[in-house]
């Protein structure tokens, strides 16, 4: 940032200060003289469009911001090189994701024993019974859905006499019947959430509520920056550029218990998978599945069908609708046999451009989530994560069992 605003407030002479690439060697290691080359071109050009001439010149604001852009994609290369790997930056969202939706078949399974409800529907019993009495807005903020799904499953719940009102705004609270159950799927979501945190202390355990805490907070903070966005009510034109003066609302704070490690990881996912949405929206007219979808066949391409739908662990005729519409948007092309299960899939021209620009977005979206975390808060958090996914792993595959052996 330094150097960029002396190039621009000084001009050409200020841009052959080899110093500078060698005191950014340390932190960028091979591609400091590239990233060097990048932010001197960009100060330079700006200068010009601005017609600004000599020396000793004030840097306008937004410049910084424009800036702002270029260093957020050069900053996870800078934590790859000061960690000493050459793997790519984490992407948490599809990580998460596929953790979270492991837990839900699972759990649909498990639940359907007791009686079939939605995951949302079940959440916000477990949310009025820990909480109280909730207004629709509150239990929207809480859970991280929007209000027209709590709405709907509130809905749901009053027709099933789980939970009552007195008016349409009012406070909801539990029925005497939506008590017993949710008392009742408390202690199995209690059990089943503490086989999750299987061979994880009592120590690791509270830094990785402390970690979620963090990353929720700044999930917010881009929910809140993306929606303003979408709505041209934001200050910045890069939602990836935090605010000092901006303090997002913390909302109810993470209880550490074995018994709800996966609630708090619930609405991190859904703020995050929120704000997701709207930037590839923004960035490329797709939903956050599309583009889900076309990374993972750009990813490896060409991708045959069984592994493309392994891989999005989704059933076979959502991730069809998915593939048929992106091959009708002339986004990807499928080869080989008749038959969509017999071809492989790639990107066109125009599908590889759209997903240069989801990596870049998903780097820097990911690189403002992580950006908190020190190297070793961000290496634990993320071991500890890996034990929890594993734990999840081996609870589907018993449900599946059950759930076998009770259709035999």
């Amino acid at each position: 940032m330094d150097r960029a605003k002396a190039v621009y407030a000084d001009g050409p002479e200020a841009a052959s200060d080899g110093k500078a690439v060698e005191e950014l060697t340390g932190l960028l290691g091979p591609m400091a003289e590239e990233a060097t080359r990048i932010v001197e071109a960009f100060a330079l050009g700006a200068r010009s469009s601005d017609g600004v001439t000599g020396a000793g010149n004030t840097v306008p604001p937004e410049f910084s911001t424009r800036l702002s852009i270029i260093l957020n994609g050069l900053a996870p290369e800078a934590e790859t090189h000061r960690a000493g790997r050459d793997d790519p930056p984490n992407v948490i969202q599809q990580d998460l994701w596929q953790l979270l939706y492991k837990v839900r078949e699972s759990a649909e399974l498990s639940y359907a024993r007791e009686i079939d409800l939605v995951e949302l529907d079940r959440r916000i019993l477990f949310l009025l019974r820990s909480q109280g009495a909730l207004v629709p807005a509150d239990i929207s903020s809480a859970v991280g859905v929007d209000k027209a799904q709590v709405s709907r499953s509130v809905k749901r719940l009053l027709e099933l006499k789980m939970v009552e009102r007195d008016q349409i705004r009012a406070p909801v609270s539990l029925t005497r019947k939506g008590t017993a159950l949710s008392d009742r799927l408390l202690r199995l979501a209690e059990l089943r959430n503490r086989e999750l945190t299987f061979d994880i202390g009592d120590e690791e355990l509270a830094q990785f509520f402390a970690v979620i805490e963090k990353l929720l907070h700044r999930a917010v903070m881009l929910y809140e920056q993306e929606r303003a966005l979408s709505q041209g009510e934001v200050k910045s034109l890069n939602p990836f550029a935090i605010d000092p003066a901006y303090e997002p609302s913390s909302g109810h704070p993470i209880v550490i218990e074995r018994g709800r490690i996966i609630s708090p990881l619930m609405t991190l996912s859904a703020y995050f998978s929120r704000s997701g949405a709207l930037t590839f929206k923004r960035l490329t007219n797709l939903s956050n599945f599309e583009s889900w979808v076309l990374n993972e066949i750009a990813l490896d391409a060409p991708i045959d069908w069984n592994t493309l739908v392994s891989r999005l662990d989704r059933d076979h005729s959502q991730a069809g609708r998915t593939v048929r519409a992106l091959v009708e948007r002339g986004l990807i092309e499928r080869a080989g046999q008749p038959g969509r299960r017999h071809g492989k899939f790639s990107p066109t021209a125009e599908g590889q451009r759209l997903f240069e620009i989801i990596q870049e977005a998903s780097r820097q979206r990911s690189a403002f989530l992580m950006a908190p975390l020190s190297m070793p808060e961000r290496e634990q958090f993320l071991a500890t994560f890996e034990k929890v996914r594993r734990n999840a792993v081996v609870q589907l595959e018993r449900e599946r069992t059950f759930d076998e052996l009770d259709q035999k």
